[in-house]
């Protein structure tokens, strides 16, 4: 029962206000000549859904209360972070856990933890899937570094980091269904495409907003991932509830949507420093970033045609009924709803 009333409480408190996936934690991992040390952060509130950190029911996890479960905190965590050097798990050392604060705003658990060996690592496997008893869409984005070099990595249920793997294929997959899995869980991109789309047109003007929106995006992806823009998240966050108010306002109040492209790619370049949140996040290095952006847009592009392809249908059978002009409207009220409600959550 607890469970279900702090599930329901997760969607309430956290989805409106950031409407960007939850479910992914950040490892910073160093690996040495007999050590590996593992930085975690990760969803402190999932955390608690997991082991009932909350003792006094006020929906927060303080640091008494996360001090008091440390001894749980670190049982629960030795079964799903380990490191394995010739056949056997090192053993795992751990630093004082603390809560923490994302640049989004959420509550955070932060720890680190060393794994030691006996003898110089030369070949070895990590595993990291904290949450994942949540569901198998949960991941951890990793920053590896390791003999100067710095590498990245996507850890899911089943998936380790073995030294020596060079599978630049998988590597570039990974981040693919990680744009795919960002997209469909962006509430917020979702609803604005939607809303854009609500109002029908030819097909040929369909195709110019779905091109201008991606255009727009990739841009920004691109020049905030990289580093050549940055902006406040809150600030980004806010405008692109803004976008969902404005393209319901045009919906209910205008008849002509011949520009609506021109919408489309303006608010466009906002998603896109949304899109790039995730990897900013990752602080990943230079020299494998342009092949991580590049497969994540990639993603994000895949998951957007497919919304675009379940939505199209949909529409198109509905503007042929009576009601066409009804649930517009209706649709586009609870958009604006939405919108505001987003946008007064973000930007106050």
């Amino acid at each position: 029962m607890r469970e279900a009333i702090l599930t329901a409480l997760l969607l309430l408190h956290t989805s409106p206000l950031f409407a960007h996936p939850i479910n992914v934690a950040y490892a910073d991992i160093v690996v040495k000549a007999q050590e590996v040390e593992i930085a975690l952060s990760m969803n402190l509130f999932e955390l608690d859904l997991l082991l009932s950190l909350d003792r006094n029911l006020d929906a927060l996890v303080d640091q008494g209360e996360l001090d008091a479960r440390r001894s749980g905190i670190l049982e629960y965590l030795r079964g799903r972070i380990a490191v394995l050097a010739e056949g056997k798990e090192l053993p795992l050392e751990a630093g004082p856990f603390r809560t923490g604060l994302g640049s989004d705003g959420k509550a955070l658990f932060e720890g680190t933890f060393w794994f030691q060996a006996r003898h110089p690592l030369t070949a070895f496997t990590i595993r990291c899937e904290p949450l994942t008893d949540l569901g198998p869409d949960h991941k951890t984005l990793a920053k590896i570094t390791r003999e100067g070099r710095i590498g990245q990595f996507v850890f899911q249920k089943g998936v380790v980091y073995g030294v020596g793997k060079k599978d630049v294929l998988g590597y570039l997959i990974q981040f693919l269904k990680l744009g795919i899995f960002h997209i469909f869980t962006g509430y917020d991109h979702i609803l604005f495409l939607f809303g854009l789309l609500l109002v029908g047109g030819t097909l040929f003007n369909i195709v110019k907003i779905v091109t201008s929106f991606s255009l727009a995006h990739s841009l920004t992806l691109s020049l905030a991932a990289l580093g050549a823009v940055n902006l406040p998240t809150r600030l980004i966050e806010a405008g692109i509830a803004l976008s969902i108010v404005y393209v319901a306002l045009e919906n209910l109040l205008f008849k002509n949507f011949d520009k609506r492209w021109l919408v489309s790619f303006s608010f466009g370049l906002i998603h896109g420093f949304g899109f790039a949140n995730i990897l900013k996040e990752m602080h990943l290095p230079r020299s494998g970033l342009i092949a991580s952006l590049f497969s994540f847009n990639i993603g994000v592009e895949v998951g957007q045609v497919v919304i675009v392809l379940l939505i199209l249908p949909l529409l198109w059978i509905l503007g042929r009924t009576k009601a066409y002009k009804a649930v517009v409207t209706s649709a586009s009220a609870f958009i604006l709803s939405l919108g505001l409600l987003w946008f007064y959550q973000r930007a106050f």
